[in-house]
Parts: C-alpha cells; sequence; structure tokens
C-alpha cells in the first residue's frame, strides 16, 4: 500500500483548478467530471467538487492505493479497520474503473483505499 494523493473538497472546480495550476504550479495530469488530479510530486493532488457540506464531511481525504482493492479490503476487515461501505467504482478509465472504500480513523479523518480494476 502507497499513499497515492491527497483529496480538497473543493466549491468550483473550475477556479481550484486555475489556483493550484496557476499560482501555486501544480501541472494537470488528469480528471473528469467533478476531479481534477494535480502532479504533487509522488503524490497526486486530487481536487473534488461538491455541493454543500454536512456536519460530518471532511474537506480533506487521503488516499491509498493498491494492487488488489477486494483482497486488501478483506484483510483490513480482518484486522479491525471500520469500513463505512463496500469497495465500489467511483471513476471509469480506458477500459478499468477505480474502485474505492473509505473509513475512519479514530479522530474521524477520512481515509480511502482505491485500486483499478478491469472492466
Amino acid at each position: 500500500m502507497r499513499l497515492a494523493r491527497i483529496i480538497l473538497r473543493v466549491s468550483d472546480i473550475e477556479r481550484s483548478t486555475e489556483f493550484w495550476s496557476g499560482p501555486v504550479g501544480l501541472t494537470v495530469v488528469g480528471g473528469g467530471g467533478p476531479f481534477r488530479f494535480l502532479d504533487g510530486g509522488g503524490v497526486q493532488l486530487a481536487l473534488n467538487e461538491v455541493d454543500g457540506w454536512g456536519g460530518d464531511d471532511s474537506l480533506t481525504e487521503i488516499v491509498f492505493e493498491v494492487d488488489d482493492i477486494r483482497a486488501t479490503h478483506t484483510e483490513m476487515l480482518a484486522r479491525g479497520v471500520p469500513f463505512e461501505v463496500e469497495p465500489r467504482a467511483v471513476m471509469p478509465d480506458d477500459g478499468r474503473e477505480l474502485w474505492a472504500t473509505h473509513f475512519r480513523d479514530p479522530d474521524g479523518h477520512l481515509a480511502s483505499v482505491t485500486g483499478w480494476v478491469s472492466r
């Protein structure tokens, strides 16, 4: 498992993309819909546009990437990780899908585990 990206929730994807790629100087490397991915030098910065916030929503999320999302989920469940959702497809990409599941640490920080699955 490796730290792959940090997600920032944003209110306007275009405005935030312009900020992070303009003044900050990061390079946009992909995305679509409510997501943009920027090169953060080994860890991607992902921007995720969402409408409104609830009391339990997290503005920041750390994301781990694994080779086998289903096996890793099963192993982590057995070790007591309190996942909130089952692994599911969250984004398509040229014949494959990015699958994700997430949990919160004891302080409520949001963390996801993701992996690519062939369609």
